[in-house]
């Protein structure tokens, strides 16, 4: 029988496409490349949810394999990345030069099979980051197992002194929003910004182009909380440079080893690339539906359709080999197992799909009774308010000032709603998730790593987020 404790789990709103794209990368040339392949996996799509399971000993034991892989070794991998995303940029800029329309469907297939390169390209490194956070936070909680600020330490010292492009994109509005009260025609510098960043707001499930209007929105936000937004960006400089004096205090004091303290700066680097990943990610998503829109478009399929076909099946839709029907019973359910000590990948839908899970796993049920759940702390804070309950980064984005956001796990497309919120709650994560490093530049309290949150609370409920315990209770239903 299955429990939440076997298995990382992680869900939210997804389609098949980019998300099987991922895992045939991390099957395949992720163990040529390291030698190992990601471990065993399960992912259960339920209409427009995916969840994507792992057996934690599993997980755990593949961060260790690759920490003493690439332990002292990150800086040699930063260049290596570094040069993969300036390739990704000048593919890019291919890419706006094409018209899709006017290609021949032999074409078109070799640009669908350029850009699939491109994303293996990206991906197989990527899959070093959640084995490497998930590990290296458990050996600093044996490490500091039985001191009483264990989960405050952990979060402290994991937190990087590297800038994330949610930020980084927040400090460059405020300099647009800076120019706006000087005086300063600032249509220019919108319109360059609004190219720079369209794409936060993709995700595996959508992607939208922000326009210049959306930016001038937030600018007018940004106006009504910060009347000089100059001394605003010193205080966040000066905020950051405090923390990481406290972060070097911190691991004095510990008397940590060079064990410990080369883990750490592992750790350091991998919460930057975590995020670098997901900016580039967040923008091969917009190209990705681009190219998917066109070859759709060909054949009478809509989007949402066309992504929810395999990689392998592009082919047959462009030369009218393709029953369209499977795409309408995955949008359903479907159901992609990988066995990483086989090699073998099965999928299927309908009762195949139930059959199998089945055969897998039990399915997970918990208590309506439950009305505290714990976690690791990101950030710090008490916080009492609102749930809202929601797995939708569209739905996220009405979340109401003072309400307190409770989903599986955030990524760059939640920002927006983490920015209003007065405190979030994950299922999954660590401290080198999304949440945790945004949490802290906003100075939001945040609990990851709960399991089942979204499971015990309602949207509506009052609760109670103790960033300090590590605990998230319910106050009123």
């Amino acid at each position: 029988m299955a429990n939440e404790k076997e298995w990382f789990q992680w869900e939210r709103q997804a389609t098949v496409h980019p998300i099987i794209m991922c895992m045939e990368d991390w099957a395949g040339p992720m163990k040529k490349e390291y030698g190992r392949p990601w471990p065993t996996t399960v992912l259960i799509y339920n209409n427009d949810l995916v969840g994507w399971y792992n057996k934690w000993d599993e997980l755990l034991d593949y961060g260790q394999y690759l920490i003493d892989k690439f332990i002292n070794k990150q800086n040699k991998l930063e260049v290596e990345i570094k040069k993969l995303a300036e390739e990704l940029d000048n593919y890019f800029d291919q890419l706006e030069g094409m018209d899709l329309r006017n290609m021949d469907d032999e074409k078109l297939l070799q640009i669908y099979n350029k850009f699939r390169e491109k994303w293996t390209s990206w991906f197989v490194p990527g899959g070093l980051v959640e084995p490497i956070g998930h590990q290296g936070e458990k050996i600093l909680q044996k490490k500091l197992a039985g001191c009483n600020d264990a989960s405050k330490i952990i979060s402290l010292i994991t937190t990087t002194g590297r800038e994330s492009f949610s930020k980084r994109e927040l400090r460059e509005l405020m300099r647009v929003l800076a120019a706006k009260l000087a005086g300063e025609n600032i249509d220019q510098k919108l319109e360059i910004h609004a190219k720079k960043y369209h794409w936060l707001h993709n995700n595996y499930f959508t992607t939208e182009v922000l326009d210049n209007q959306f930016f001038l929105n937030e600018l007018k936000l940004l106006g009504q909380k910060y009347a000089d937004p100059k001394k605003e960006l010193e205080k966040m400089e000066k905020e950051q440079k405090q923390t990481e004096i406290e972060k070097q205090k911190t691991i004095d004091e510990l008397e940590f080893g060079p064990n410990e303290r080369d883990l750490i700066e592992l750790l350091d680097f991998f919460a930057w690339y975590q995020d670098y990943r997901k900016e580039y990610i967040m923008k091969l998503l917009h190209y990705l539906d681009l190219v998917l829109t066109e070859i759709g478009a060909r054949k009478k399929i809509p989007l949402k359709e066309m992504k929810y076909c395999l990689p392998g099946e592009i082919e047959e839709i462009l030369t009218s080999k393709f029953d369209r029907n499977k795409l309408k019973e995955r949008m359903k359910r479907f159901l992609f197992y990988w066995d990483a000590e086989s090699g073998k990948i099965e999928f299927g839908s309908g009762q195949f799909s139930i059959d199998l899970e089945k055969k897998i796993f039990h399915a997970i049920r918990h208590e309506d009774e439950i009305v505290e759940v714990s976690g690791m702390v990101a950030n710090r804070g008490i916080v009492k308010g609102r749930a809202r309950i929601t797995m939708s980064a569209k739905e996220a984005g009405d979340i109401q000032k003072g309400e307190i956001l409770v989903t599986s796990m955030t990524t760059p497309d939640f920002v927006t709603a983490m920015k209003r919120a007065a405190a979030i709650v994950t299922n999954e994560g660590g401290v080198l998730c999304h949440a945790a490093v945004v949490s802290r530049e906003l100075g939001v309290p945040c609990i990851v790593g709960t399991r089942i949150a979204t499971k015990v609370f309602k949207t509506g409920d009052l609760i109670e987020v103790d960033g300090n315990l590590g605990v998230v209770r319910r106050i009123e239903r």
